[in-house]
């Protein structure tokens, strides 16, 4: 579903109609919202796996894979990438599945390990491995540390994502049996919105609302 027609659909449903220009329900907030129910979506379908198959994951339908990140050096051994997104806080580095590094000729030449903290904490206290990427993700970016050069390189980062929240023309990456979810914590929370007081003066004092 693209994200434009679920913003739509919801709405649609606050205003029993085609909400007018004046309408406090924005499609950025209830974009916002969405992100946000997509977010609780991925944990619920972690935790279901986890309680099958007593090993938590993501399913696949929820991973995008962003590609062309540009890599700079942040010191000696060690690389840095913005990630799109910060990753979602679930296991250990479960947020992020794969780490891919391309050449120039855009070959997959070097696929990253990823490690988690207290490996990263090991790690620091070792020498680089020969021919390996070790990456670690931390806040917006992805660290690679290597005696490989990067410079060469671009990173491929499939990670747990519901894709471009910044495009409402793009597909929210979440299967239709946990569309639901997301449907009815945004109408949770634009209910909470719209209860709340709305101030129109300018007095500078809290509008407060009265039954």
């Amino acid at each position: 579903m693209l994200r434009i027609e679920l913003i739509e659909q919801l709405r649609r449903q606050v205003y029993g109609d085609f909400p007018s220009d004046e309408a406090t329900i924005t499609n950025g907030l209830v974009k916002q919202y969405i992100t946000q129910g997509w977010g609780i979506d991925a944990k619920q379908n972690y935790k279901e796996n986890y309680q099958l198959e007593v090993v938590g994951f993501v399913n696949n339908s929820f991973h995008t894979t962003f590609k062309g990140l540009q890599i700079t050096k942040d010191e000696q051994f060690l690389y840095k990438f913005s990630l799109p997104e910060i990753p979602l806080g679930i296991g250990n580095v479960d947020g992020i599945a794969r780490v891919l590094f391309k050449d120039d000729n855009k070959n997959v030449s070097l696929p990253g390990v990823i490690l988690s903290e207290n490996q990263v904490g090991i790690q620091r206290q070792m020498r680089p491995i020969p021919n390996k990427v070790l990456c670690y993700p931390e806040g917006i970016f992805c660290y690679a540390i290597t005696p490989i050069i990067m410079s060469d390189y671009t990173a491929s980062v499939t990670m747990v994502s519901g894709g471009d929240s910044t495009n409402l023309d793009s597909v929210l990456n979440v299967p239709s049996d946990y569309i639901n979810i997301i449907v009815e914590y945004v109408k949770a929370q634009v209910a909470f919105q719209r209860a709340q007081p709305v101030d129109a003066s300018n007095d500078g004092l809290d509008a407060v609302r009265t039954t």
